[in-house]
């Protein structure tokens, strides 16, 4: 379950969106600073909506039907195929939406035991071969939720979910066409990096 990926600044957006991706992305409202974002924080998500392909501020996580202080952030999108409705399918049919990151985390089963008795899990850090990782996403009014999928063969060894990361190449494929094709991440390259045990 990914609870925590670092949103890069405004400059390098842009720079990879239009620059690099040649994309028509209109000039957002806000300034955004390079910072590490959790559920229930608000960041830009990428989308297009009125004819325009916009930066949108929206929260991380859909309020649970269950418990109202539990954000439901991650949405399995094998939920998408099954023949029982569910609380995403919705937003998986028409509301497809494109997280921005310069990296992601994701803890470990393995655990370490640090200085002060305590035991921690390990952390790692991911991130595509490109300037910025794109995630797939889906949103809802102000809410959005990443999706996720079996883990590829850089993931697998440390845990048993995997955001989808979505390459420029499939970019269109996410946002406006069938994205059956795009479950399968074996063909994603992933950057793997442990992050320091805490003392």
């Amino acid at each position: 379950m990914c609870n925590q990926f670092r949103l890069p600044n405004l400059a390098q957006i842009k720079q990879y969106l239009r620059e690099e991706l040649n994309l028509p992305l209109v000039d957002p409202s806000s300034d955004y600073k390079a910072k590490d974002i959790f559920p229930n924080q608000t960041a830009p998500v990428l989308l297009y909506q009125n004819n325009q392909l916009q930066l949108v501020n929206k929260n991380w996580g859909y309020p649970s039907p269950v418990d109202a202080n539990k954000p439901l952030f991650n949405a399995r999108i094998e939920r998408f195929y099954e023949q029982k409705p569910s609380m995403w399918d919705e937003s998986f049919a028409k509301q497809r939406c494109i997280i921005l990151s310069s990296k992601f985390f994701e803890y470990a089963k393995k655990t370490y035991q640090a200085g002060n008795g305590k035991r921690y899990h390990e952390r790692y850090s991911f991130k595509a071969n490109h300037p910025i990782t794109m995630i797939a996403g889906i949103y809802d009014k102000n809410n959005f939720a990443m999706v996720t999928t079996n883990p590829n063969r850089d993931i697998a060894p440390i845990h048993n979910r995997m955001p989808l990361v979505i390459e420029p190449s499939e970019l269109r494929r996410w946002l406006f066409q069938n994205f059956t094709s795009l479950i399968n991440r074996d063909s994603i390259n992933l950057s793997v990096t442990k992050q320091p045990n805490k003392k």
